[in-house]
C-alpha cells in the first residue's frame, strides 16, 4: 500500500515526503470512518491538497538535470 501511496503522488508530481508526512497528521484527526468522502480530499490528484505537498517548479527542473 505504501508503494502504491509514493507512486501515485510521484504521478502527481507532489512532493512524496511531504504527501504522506500531511496523510500521516491527516488521517487520524478526520472523521473518515463516518463520511468516507472525506478521503477523496486527500488523494493525490485532489485540487485541495496544500501547496507544500507540490513539487516546486525550479525543484522539478535540478531533478531532471
Amino acid at each position: 500500500m505504501l508503494y502504491t501511496l509514493v507512486e501515485n503522488a510521484r504521478a502527481n508530481e507532489l512532493d512524496v515526503y511531504e504527501y504522506l508526512k500531511y496523510l500521516l497528521i491527516e488521517m487520524p484527526n478526520n472523521h473518515h470512518l463516518e463520511d468516507p468522502s472525506v478521503i477523496d480530499s486527500l488523494l493525490p490528484w485532489s485540487k485541495e491538497l496544500p501547496e507544500q505537498c507540490h513539487l516546486k517548479r525550479n525543484r522539478k527542473k535540478c531533478l531532471k538535470h
